[in-house]
């Protein structure tokens, strides 16, 4: 599944995440890390209510990342209409237009541990694109300060998978 320099979209969460456990820099010296400007931003947010080791300098952060991708207002707008009843943090809403901007043929993988972008990709048929923090960890046999909570893990991604397949 994972390539040396494999694209890897990665959402706030995650981010979050790699920082607590330690990892991040592991990982983002591994994979070719993407996201959007939007994802940058909420890790910037809130640090009132985070543990040190996920207060993440953001010139660091920037500099971590393969690609940053800037979503304009007419890109939200129209996946907004196309669809209606997707409910997605912005975020993760900029990070699946962004994913759906890039060329079908393209590899890349998504991590994002977020049960509405889950359903999404299940929708577009991107289930087999979908990784978890822990696979991404695992593969580069990289150690970490932590174990991950368990939306972060294998275990958890497989299982809602195998619920979304089986309807």
């Amino acid at each position: 599944m994972f390539e040396k320099d494999q694209i890897v979209l990665i959402d706030t969460n995650v981010v979050l995440e790699a920082h607590r456990a330690s990892c991040w820099n592991a990982i983002a010296n591994h994979f070719k890390l993407a996201t959007v400007e939007k994802i940058i931003e909420e890790t910037q947010n809130g640090f009132q209510n985070r543990s040190p080791e996920q207060t993440i300098d953001e010139a660091s952060l920037r500099k971590s990342f393969h690609h940053i991708e800037v979503i304009s207002d007419k890109a939200r707008a129209d996946f907004a209409l196309a669809h209606p009843d997707v409910t997605l943090d912005p975020g993760e809403r900029d990070l699946i237009i962004y994913a759906k901007s890039i060329p079908v043929k393209s590899v890349w993988l998504l991590n994002s541990p977020d049960m509405a972008a889950v359903r999404f990709s299940h929708q577009s048929g991107w289930l087999d694109r979908l990784v978890s923090l822990e696979e991404m960890a695992k593969h580069i046999q990289a150690r970490t300060s932590c174990n991950f909570k368990d939306n972060y893990t294998s275990n958890w991604l497989s299982i809602r998978k195998a619920r979304l397949i089986l309807g």
